[in-house]
């Protein structure tokens, strides 16, 4: 049971990325799904813009990801 407890929770979260441009989805997975997380600095480097902005991306993209997660349930 807990087993497809945790399918259900990574197939929900699965779809709700694909609400995301590529972009947002990547800074998601540096920021948030690697065992050891980029640094904004990091990402605003590699994308050319403030650390402030990318933190804006991961906040609009997490809001994003939890509007599409109560849609599908």
């Amino acid at each position: 049971e807990k087993n497809d407890e945790l399918k259900y929770r990574k197939h929900l979260f699965t779809k709700a990325l694909e609400v995301l441009n590529e972009r947002e989805k990547e800074i998601i997975k540096l920021r948030k799904l690697k065992d050891i997380p980029l640094k904004l600095e990091e990402l605003s480097k590699k994308y050319k813009i403030s650390r402030e902005r990318v933190r804006q991306i991961e906040e609009k993209a997490i809001e994003k990801i939890k509007k599409e997660i109560l849609n599908l349930t």
